[in-house]
């Protein structure tokens, strides 16, 4: 192995590196968001049913 091929070596490794790292950092991201908007939904939908509880008279 000569010294051509290190530094060949070096520069893949780096940069595979680098590409895996700012997938990672996507996804943790997309991550974060998806939990937000989940939460956000939680919440609307136990605002509706809320609501719908209030607005309907019992049935007896």
């Amino acid at each position: 192995m000569n010294w051509d091929n290190i530094a060949l070596l070096v520069l893949a490794l780096s940069g595979t590196l680098s590409l895996l790292l700012s997938q990672v950092r996507d996804v943790l991201s997309k991550t974060a968001e998806v939990i937000t908007a989940w939460q956000e939904v939680r919440r609307c939908l136990q605002r509706r049913a809320g609501d719908r509880s209030q607005q309907d008279p019992p049935q007896d």
